[in-house]
């Protein structure tokens, strides 16, 4: 199963996006980009919302160019929950199956698996009316997988989600999409959704694919210090570093992985046959040219690789066999450490600084 794009062009206005070429398999591509760049007009073509001026739109092999939008079994799910009033949630659910499967539904293991996966069997008989957004969206989400769609398409739904929710479902959301085997397209602005969620990635700007690759081959172009281009990417992933590695060991809530021959520490329990994607804050990375004695579990030893001032803060850029990081520090720190580039420093950061957002189960 796969999505093809090929050669896409839509004028809106003063806007051309395209032409435009993107294969997606049985995988999650994350589209970012400025506001403006044509996100939203790409999987509303996708869609069928609106028709390509040019170029075709393939799904499973099937040319869907110019196919109503009610024959191309599409998944969409927006960033303001749309649901019927005057359905409950159970109802709203089950909208999209035929009525016999809506009758059955609950011989469906697909359907109970998915409400079940998004913790929403207590809200079954509940009204519209009077739910959370969080909430609604998450009903949104099950309306939408429970048809098993062969595309779906997702603009930014986490985005009413509270922090603790959005936090828990990225990787529930993860697990879901993974195991459905269905082209998807995830629209967003946040940083986390691009490390916690994405197979693939594709930065569109003014209406043209300007980069894609997967999640390493982004941040080896883009968020490591080897192009000052792309401030686009560069504000969107400048809270943090992200960090994947393999877990080798977990107890007492403390769990050990590796990157490359860096050992790192987090908190919390992670199967031993998984790997876990982690987001360290620029600015809990500490720097120090000397070893020096202190609590903290994370001590990696490695090269400066380039150094950014800005109006108030220092990004410094460190490199140590497959791991990557930047440490943010105030100006009078980077006057007293006086590092340059080229010179081997110690980043030191706590075993809380690491905050999972990606677990992968059974890596070889």
């Amino acid at each position: 199963m796969a999505l093809e794009i090929i050669d896409v062009t839509k004028k809106l206005g003063h806007f051309t996006l395209g032409p435009l070429s993107l294969r997606i398999d049985k995988d999650i591509m994350v589209i970012l980009g400025p506001t403006g760049s044509g996100k939203t007009t790409l999987i509303n073509l996708v869609a069928g919302i609106i028709k390509p001026d040019n170029g075709r739109i393939i799904s499973d092999g099937v040319d869907i160019t110019n196919k109503e939008i009610e024959s191309r079994r599409i998944g969409y799910v927006f960033q303001d929950p749309t649901l019927f009033p005057h359905l409950n949630v159970h109802e709203n659910i089950l909208f999209g199956l035929k009525r016999k499967e809506r009758e059955n539904w609950e011989t469906m293991p697909l359907v109970r698996k998915i409400i079940d996966d998004l913790g929403i069997a207590h809200l079954l008989k509940r009204n519209i009316v009077g739910l959370s957004g969080g909430e609604m969206q998450k009903i949104s989400l099950a309306r939408m997988l429970v048809i098993s769609p062969k595309i779906i398409l997702l603009d930014e739904p986490l985005s009413h989600l509270d922090t603790s929710t959005k936090d828990r479902l990225r990787i529930e959301l993860r697990g879901i999409l993974r195991k459905q085997q269905i082209p998807t397209i995830y629209v967003t602005h946040f940083e986390e959704d691009i490390y916690a969620l994405s197979d693939s990635i594709a930065i569109l700007n003014n209406g043209i694919i300007e980069e894609r690759g997967n999640l390493e081959q982004i941040l080896n172009s883009y968020i490591k210090p080897l192009s000052p281009s792309h401030s686009f990417l560069r504000t969107v992933t400048g809270g943090g570093n992200y960090i994947s590695g393999k877990v080798i060991g977990s107890r007492n809530e403390l769990t050990t992985f590796k990157v490359g021959s860096n050992t790192l520490f987090t908190v919390g329990k992670f199967s031993s046959h998984s790997k876990i994607g982690v987001m360290v804050k620029r600015e809990d990375v500490i720097l120090s040219k000397e070893k020096i004695n202190t609590s903290a579990r994370n001590m990696v030893y490695g090269e400066v690789v380039d150094i950014i001032h800005t109006s108030n803060v220092v990004d410094v850029f460190l490199k140590s066999d497959e791991l990557n990081l930047v440490s943010r520090i105030t100006k009078t720190a980077a006057e007293e450490l006086a590092i340059t580039i080229g010179e081997n420093v110690y980043a030191i950061f706590k075993a809380s600084a690491p905050h999972v957002i990606r677990e992968e189960i059974d890596i070889n």
